[in-house]
């Protein structure tokens, strides 16, 4: 699973406290479908945080960034 076959549920931009600009939100269905990927990034820069909301997923996936894609899940 990738950011480009992943469901994608929501997707919002964001003010945090003191920003200037905003940071996008979005939230993938993860692989099991009981929890959430979440991905946030600054637009113009190549700044993002990707998270797995899942216990289950999250014990048996690692999030790999730069592998041709945005970000991917691989079996640990």
């Amino acid at each position: 699973m990738n950011n480009k076959t992943a469901k994608l549920l929501t997707e919002e931009e964001r003010y945090p406290d003191g920003a200037n600009s905003p940071t996008v939100h979005k939230e993938y269905a993860c692989p099991c479908g009981q929890g959430k990927i979440i991905e946030e990034c600054v637009p113009g820069f190549n700044d993002r945080f990707v998270k797995i909301e899942c216990q289950s997923c999250f014990d048996k996936y690692v999030v790999v960034e730069g592998c041709g894609y945005l970000w991917e899940l691989k079996e640990k």
